[in-house]
Formats: C-alpha cells, structure tokens, sequence
C-alpha cells in the first residue's frame, strides 16, 4: 500500500515538473499539439502505477516535454505555426454566417448561436465579424453600434490609477509587491496604523495602486471577534446596574479618517452595516462619524 501511495506521489510531483516546463501556453492556450502532448504525458506516467517501471517511464516522459519544447519553438516560425496550428477561420463576414466555413470546421449553426449569445450578443445583426482562431476560441467582433460605450466615446478623460497589486495577501505582507509600487514594509505598516490596526494578521486582503497612495484593505472576520471579546474581558467586573446612572457620551467611529475599531464592537456595529448606514461602498473619504452612546455611570455616595 505504501509503495503505491509513493508511486502516485512522485508521479505526481515528475508530472507537474514536466508541465511547468512545457510552458504556461499548453494550459491557457490549448493547441493541437498541446492537446497531443498532455494526452500521452498522462498515459506516459501512469503506466508506473501498474507495473514496476518507473526510471524508463521517466525517460520516455522526458524525451515527450523535448519534443514538445522542440515543436513549440518551431511554431514560432509563421510556415510550421499554419501547419502545426492551423489557421483562423471566419465565421461570419459583415453580418453573414460563412456556412462552407462551418462545415469545414466541423461547426454547428446551433454551437456557433451558442457562443454569440455566451459572448452577449443575442442578435445576429450585432455581429460584424465572427473568427474561430486557432486555439479553438471564437472572436466575436460587433458593429460599431453595438460596441459597449467606453469614456472616449463620451470624451471624459480619467487620470491613469495604474494596476492594482496586492501588498497584504491571508496576513502576509508581500514584500516582492511593495517594491514593484515602490512602497515599503514600514509605509503598509503607518498605512495601518492610520486606520487603527496595529497588526498585519488582521488583514484578509489588501491592496494599493501604483499611481495612488490610497490603501484598500479587507479584514478578517476573526478581526472583529477578538476586538468585541477584549471589550468582554475588560467589562467582566461590571457592579450591580442599581449603583449606575445614565449618562450620555460621544463615540467616533471615525475620526480623523480612521476607523476606530474597539468603538465599532463596543457598539455591535459592523463594518458592512456602518458602510450601508453611510450609503458609501469605502471609508477613505470620510473623515469623521460619531454617534451618542447611553451608558451607566456609577453614582457617587
């Protein structure tokens, strides 16, 4: 039993070794060759768990990727790309189905109404051109009038935000991510600070763009558990309610832009709630919330 458990595991480990060398392309694009490929590695490395072979399986598995390596560089070359490849064919040209297209592509009319109404578009009259490429996926061109409106068609200019990159990722500070924005451990750490969280671990997710110094976060759900059970703690010694009287205070959920943590469990406010009171989807903009909190005061003798 055991021997067969660490046949499957080093199987396992030899067939993704040879499946990130064969490149990310045989996974995202599947070509002809990529297909061919990937169907004899599979026979290749399972013949070990039915017989005693394994280093001439791992040989014959080998020799498989540099083949495949070697037939990935010839692609690059436009002749053995149409021959390995193909080319692509058109399925539709200015609004009209290309049926000799579709017979010779082994294409149904029903799959092809299938893809258009998938890529969202219902009407055949939308369509301006229709390309089944080689990788097997149909490009779907439309007419001018049903292309969707984008901000240059109605000459509103944004300023550039560049690419969103994740700097706190399950807890862990992404140390690789923050150079690439330029940023570094100790500016996420005054970031959060700023926003009343004293620890990384608390954060699920969080990200920043390039061009913005703006921080989004998204906290763990154990976050706000642990701040209403340290509120708990601290309030366990509470006297009898008929020494106290009331009194009213002032709470800031937000203050100075941040957001104030203890406050929010000390009232049993969630953030989603807070976010929904507020009628915003963010708290970056807000500088200050406050709310009037009834508590008992204990009363002098």
């Amino acid at each position: 039993m055991f021997q067969i458990i660490s046949k499957i595991f080093v199987m396992f480990l030899l067939t993704i070794s040879l499946m990130r060398l064969m490149g990310k392309s045989s996974i995202v694009q599947l070509t002809p060759y990529d297909l061919v490929a990937i169907i004899i590695l599979g026979t290749v490395v399972a013949e070990p768990l039915i017989s005693t072979e394994f280093m001439p399986t791992v040989i014959r598995a080998a020799i498989l990727v540099l083949f495949y390596i070697i037939f990935a560089k010839l692609s690059l070359n436009q002749i053995m790309n149409r021959f390995l490849l193909g080319e692509p064919s058109i399925l539709i040209k200015d609004g009209q189905i290309i049926e000799q297209n579709l017979e010779k592509e082994h294409l149904s009319l029903m799959q092809l109404l299938s893809i258009l109404r998938t890529a969202g578009y219902s009407k055949l009259t939308e369509i301006d051109f229709a390309v089944l490429e080689p990788t097997g996926s149909v490009s779907v061109i439309p007419i001018p009038s049903a292309r969707p409106v984008t901000l240059a068609d109605l000459d509103i200019e944004r300023e550039y935000e560049g690419i969103p990159m994740a700097v706190i990722i399950d807890g862990i500070v992404q140390k690789g991510n923050l150079k690439l924005v330029d940023r570094s451990e100790e500016w996420l750490l005054e970031k959060l600070k700023q926003k009343g969280i004293d620890n990384s671990k608390d954060i699920f997710y969080a990200f920043v763009e390039d061009k913005s110094d703006k921080l989004y976060l998204s906290l763990r759900d154990s976050a706000d558990i642990k701040l209403r059970e340290e509120i708990k703690v601290k309030n366990k010694d509470a006297v009898d309610d008929s020494k106290f009287s009331e009194k009213n205070k002032e709470l800031y959920l937000i203050r100075d832009g941040r957001l104030q943590l203890k406050e929010l469990a000390v009232m049993g406010i969630d953030k989603s709630e807070l976010l929904s009171c507020l009628g915003v989807s963010n708290f970056d903009d807000i500088e200050e919330v406050k709310i009037k909190q009834r508590r008992k005061v204990k009363e002098k003798n």
